[in-house]
């Protein structure tokens, strides 16, 4: 077998430099670990005061890539509390209600991330929403300030490269290295940006999204927020919220999280997932581990991993212990397990895999940076789009020097000893250390009042968003209801007939499903992916 020197490693993910490692914590030792953020609501009445008297309008043109549907831009203030400052124009796109005398208004969606794409998604509406939704609805997709086509946050290439160990520093130099790229990076990217570098917060978003429906026309709008999307919905609910007339929250955030409680319960949420893999995988016909000691085949590769020993058969290459982890973490979420089981089983026998040439090309174009085609030009330095400032934006997640970092990680590998950390949350985290940036929406306690029923729906068993988060979430929204979808996998409306009627039924005629409501996990073959599977590459 070929032998090769190179190593795995995880590579960035739109723009999040991911660094992995694992974990989850045996106490929860920090509530809020930065001031509460100024309530949102009291500068509301004063936002809205201003939108109404300066409406702006929508440039439509015909979308390219879906001629039925309009694609528009929108001129609005870089900071919101200078609103006749600088400005960008953040890109929408609208697939109209296909019966207009029945519509009920703006369906906004958004998939999360941060950094998902919602022209994009609402261009794939159809594969996306039941033919009701469809028929009453205006779906308009936006992408948030400083994604994609909304004047995008990017760096140049050359920026992002840095040398050694990055996931997890495991000394002080380590440590000091990380700290200091940080900084270039940022500084980088402020450079290539301009000024909107330091206003891609969720609140700002929340106000781009009130501007957009007042442009429409509309009174009041609905609502469905995927992932980090139902942080958007949470934070237009705290300063518009009789501007609401419908909200689903999927894959709930909890933005009350201080740096412990927020990596401890994100290692738990991924300890968890990972073992509904394994109960699955040890009696599944259509896992290729059946009959085995799962979970000793895991530990035994991440152990070869550790010692440098584990080799990919599929080209001879090294595989690092974080990229396994990183890989297992972003295939333990159904419908991704045929794929993980094949993964698994190739590294185990030694045997190359077609399977693993899939696998590995997902993940790979999860975590690459995406390149904007405007940005691109063989006299300049190439560009790569980065949503790092949006979360350092909205996440206070201090780590006071080497050592508590140190602490906290040990303290994850207890709660989470297979998986050792989140590796979405620990890079997230890590990214920002050191970060110069200021968080202008730092985690506090929702304060919700005045909006309708908003509904969330969340799985027991989500890799990102756990379900924890969710009970937490509704507990400070107050006016919500819960429906758990009970099996695994990140995001639910699309799981069951049970989730999507919960969701159509709201939006179509407002009816609340009863508090306590619970829809069956779906258990497909698992053979291929499900038809009903969406694709995506946002992991909140």
């Amino acid at each position: 077998m070929p032998s090769r020197t190179t190593e795995r490693q995880p590579t960035p993910r739109a723009g999040l430099r991911r660094l992995t490692a694992a974990g989850a914590g045996l106490l929860l030792l920090a509530g809020l670990t930065s001031p509460a953020a100024a309530s949102t609501t009291e500068t509301a009445a004063a936002t809205e005061t201003v939108a109404a008297t300066q409406v702006r309008s929508i440039t439509w043109t015909l979308c390219a890539e879906v001629p039925t549907m309009s694609c528009g831009k929108i001129t609005l203030p870089v900071d919101w509390s200078k609103p006749g400052g600088a400005t960008f124009e953040l890109a929408v796109a609208k697939r109209p209600a296909d019966d207009p005398a029945a519509s009920k208004g703006p369906l906004f969606i958004n998939p999360g991330g941060p950094g998902g794409s919602g022209v994009s998604m609402a261009l794939a509406a159809d594969a996306r929403f039941s033919p009701e939704i469809l028929r009453n609805f205006d779906i308009i997709g936006f992408d948030p300030r400083g994604v994609a086509r909304s004047h995008p946050v990017v760096c140049t290439a050359d920026a992002f490269a840095q040398p050694g160990e990055t996931i997890l520093p495991r000394t002080r130099a380590q440590y000091d290295a990380l700290v200091k790229f940080n900084r270039q990076l940022a500084a980088d990217c402020r450079q290539q940006t301009g000024p909107l570098y330091d206003h891609v917060d969720t609140v700002s978003v929340a106000r781009d999204v009130d501007a957009v429906r007042a442009a429409l026309g509309a009174e009041q709008l609905n609502w469905y927020g995927a992932s980090y999307g139902t942080l958007m919905g949470q934070m237009y609910a705290e300063l518009f919220p009789h501007r609401i007339r419908s909200m689903v929250n999927d894959g709930n955030m909890d933005h009350s999280l201080g740096t412990w409680r927020f990596l401890l319960s994100e290692s738990r949420f991924a300890e968890d997932a990972f073992q509904q893999f394994v109960d699955w995988c040890g009696k599944s016909t259509n896992c290729a581990l059946r009959g085995q000691d799962v979970s000793k085949v895991y530990t035994d590769l991440l152990a070869k991993a550790d010692a440098g020993t584990l080799v990919d058969p599929a080209d001879g290459s090294k595989v690092s212990n974080w990229y396994l982890l990183d890989l297992t973490q972003f295939f333990s979420s159904r419908p991704r397990w045929v794929q993980l089981g094949a993964y698994l089983s190739s590294l185990h026998t030694g045997t190359p895999s077609a399977a693993v040439r899939t696998v590995r090309a997902e993940l790979t174009a999860a975590r690459q940076p995406a390149v904007p085609a405007a940005k691109r030009s063989a006299a300049a330095a190439e560009l790569v789009e980065d949503v790092r400032p949006h979360f350092c934006q909205d996440w206070s997640l201090p780590i006071h020097g080497f050592s508590e970092l140190d602490a906290l990680y040990r303290a994850s590998v207890k709660v989470a000893p297979r998986m050792r950390a989140s590796v979405l949350a620990l890079q997230s985290m890590t990214q920002c250390i050191g970060w110069p940036g200021k968080v202008n929406n730092p985690q506090h306690t929702l304060k919700v009042k005045g909006t309708p029923t908003i509904l969330m729906l969340n799985g027991l068993h989500d890799v990102a968003t756990g379900y924890s988060w969710a009970v937490n979430a509704r507990r400070q929204l107050r006016n919500a209801v819960l429906v758990t979808y009970e099996g695994t996998g990140h995001v639910v409306y699309h799981r069951t007939a049970c989730t999507r009627a919960a969701a159509d039924n709201y939006f179509l005629n407002l009816t609340v499903p009863a508090r306590g409501t619970r829809c069956a996990a779906n258990d497909p073959a698992l053979t291929t992916r499900a038809a009903t599977e969406p694709s995506t590459t946002v992991r909140w």
